[in-house]
């Protein structure tokens, strides 16, 4: 408590002189803890998306596509293995609608009614497919508010029609229902790259583009089932059906999203990293304004030397100095981060945060900083004799 108390008396003596050095520290405490609240909310919401989008699952494709075979058929077989929840198909090409005299270019999306199980999707308006309509190959879709609203301005066009031409050829399409388009936050970001998704019965995808198969298969393994287990499966089942031995491989889609997470972890820590810098500079200035002190303080050390202040005492006391100094400077660039991401958070709509383990390993490091700068001044200090320190002026 008496280091604690000199120190604080010691600062307070100097507050001119500290206050650069204060900010200093605050700003590189600011920086580490907003970059590493900027990545790990970005990291969170890339994650989410991508559940959206199916990469929670597993797909399951032929290597050869002029020797894919897989049809309904198959399709019922894998949704009735005990390792498999969910088995959607989905067949994808580039296509051109018309509407209105307008015309634009789309993803077309051959999926059946389990694809809302797979893909995220909410409706805005109408329906879904039901299993009828995709027994009857029927000529619906289901288009996103992006196209509605480029269309007609509006998101609401249940009833309207369209014609969909691909390259073997042009069919007029009834929209029953409209999904959130919005909430795909990697298309917003990918602005103008990505086309709209308009999504048709994958059996009037096949009627459309004159082909019999399912492209593939996108599949959540059971609960408690590994995915790799479900995958294997799954291929076995499809290799034999079609009399090959490797032509169907699977691939898990958690394995790319987990590599992706680790990619964006190691971004996040060496942006963190970088803005640590900082905090090693303010170290270079708490010495150098320790140093100082010492020098200002000369006489006050050889006082309290000659009254029987031990080199420990010393010690302790410019380096309690330091550490108050860091601590000071680290809370407020603490309240400052928490303030700024609270208030973007509440702005953007995002979950903006900093975890507080990032902040209590901050505050550390800071703390660390200050006390490892603060040694030189402070054993310039303890080695100051006595009778030199009472002659300085």
């Amino acid at each position: 408590m008496d280091f604690l108390t000199a120190g604080i008396r010691g600062l307070l003596a100097k507050r001119s002189q500290i206050s650069l050095t204060v900010c200093g520290i605050a700003i590189g405490v600011f920086s580490v803890l907003v970059i590493s609240a900027i990545g790990s909310t970005g990291q969170t919401i890339i994650g989410q998306e991508l559940e959206k989008l199916g990469f929670d699952c597993i797909t399951v494709s032929a290597s050869q596509k002029e020797l894919n075979t897989m049809g309904p058929d198959d399709l019922v077989a894998v949704a009735a293995l005990e390792e498999v929840a969910v088995a959607a198909p989905l067949n994808t090409s580039i296509g051109r609608v018309v509407m209105r005299d307008y015309a634009g270019e789309v993803l077309l999306c051959g999926v059946d009614q389990n694809a809302r199980q797979i893909i995220q999707l909410e409706l805005k308006n109408g329906r879904f497919f039901q299993e009828s309509d995709i027994a009857a190959g029927a000529n619906l879709c289901v288009v996103d508010e992006k196209l509605a609203h480029s269309f007609y301005k509006r998101t609401n066009i249940v009833g309207k029609e369209m014609t969909i031409t691909v390259d073997q050829g042009t069919e007029t399409f009834t929209v029953i229902g409209v999904v959130d388009g919005e909430s795909n936050l990697l298309n917003n970001l990918a602005g103008g790259y990505v086309p709209s998704f308009v999504y048709i019965p994958y059996t009037a995808h096949q009627s459309l583009c004159r082909g019999s198969a399912i492209d593939q298969l996108f599949v959540k393994a059971a609960p408690g089932t590994e995915p790799e287990v479900a995958g294997e499966r799954i291929a076995h089942l499809l290799n034999v059906s079609a009399g090959y031995r490797n032509l169907y491989r699977y691939e898990d889609l958690a394995v790319q999203k987990d590599r992706l997470d680790s990619i964006l972890s190691g971004a996040t820590l060496a942006l963190s990293a970088i803005g640590g810098i900082s905090l090693l500079v303010s170290g270079l200035s708490i010495m150098t304004i320790m140093t100082v002190s010492v020098q200002d303080r000369t006489r006050e050390i050889g006082i309290k030397r000659a009254v029987g202040a031990r080199t420990i005492h010393i010690l302790g006391e410019f380096i309690g100095e330091a550490v108050l100094l860091t601590l000071a400077g680290s809370l407020l660039g603490v309240l400052a981060s928490q303030l700024l991401t609270f208030a973007a958070g509440r702005l953007l709509g995002l979950p903006l945060g900093i975890a507080p383990g990032m902040v209590l390993g901050t505050l550390g490091f800071s703390v660390v900083v200050g006390a490892v700068f603060g040694v030189r001044p402070a054993r310039l200090a303890a080695r100051l004799r006595p009778v030199d320190a009472l002659r300085y002026e």
